[in-house]
């Protein structure tokens, strides 16, 4: 029987495996950043969408509604933001009959604790977004 097999060293295996790891880690670092942009889009949707739920809700009730969580948001704004593993803490708060502020806070991740906002008055139709 003649044995003329000849496999890769360890030593080979060794070398590959961590060219593969750090082309890995390089290609994982390149999609954080397309993460974090959809989330913050995904808070800045859900802002608008709760700033439209309150116009519709003056229009039928006459006034803006305080809630503090996105279940009140949602029953209260007949909304359906989901709640299953949030990104964002979501609040409307100072809801009068012509002003509110509705806040997002980022919960978990590299970025957490960015908050975005909108406020909203009567006099100034204009959203106003900001950041901190």
């Amino acid at each position: 029987m003649n044995n003329n097999f000849q496999g890769f060293s360890v030593l080979e295996l060794i070398i590959v495996t961590v060219i593969i790891g750090i082309l890995a880690a390089l290609g994982l670092a390149n999609f954080a950043g397309p993460k974090e942009q959809a989330l913050e889009r995904e808070a800045q949707a859900n802002l608008k969408l709760i700033s439209s739920a309150e116009k519709i809700y003056r229009m039928e009730l006459g006034g803006y509604i305080n809630c503090t969580n996105i279940g009140t948001i949602n029953s209260n704004l007949r909304l359906m933001i989901p709640t299953n593993g949030a990104n964002w803490l979501y609040e409307v708060t100072g809801a009068t009959n012509n002003v509110f502020s509705a806040v997002a806070q980022r919960t978990n991740g590299p970025h957490a604790g960015t908050m975005f906002c909108i406020n909203e008055t009567l006099e100034n139709a204009t959203n106003v977004s900001c950041t901190w």
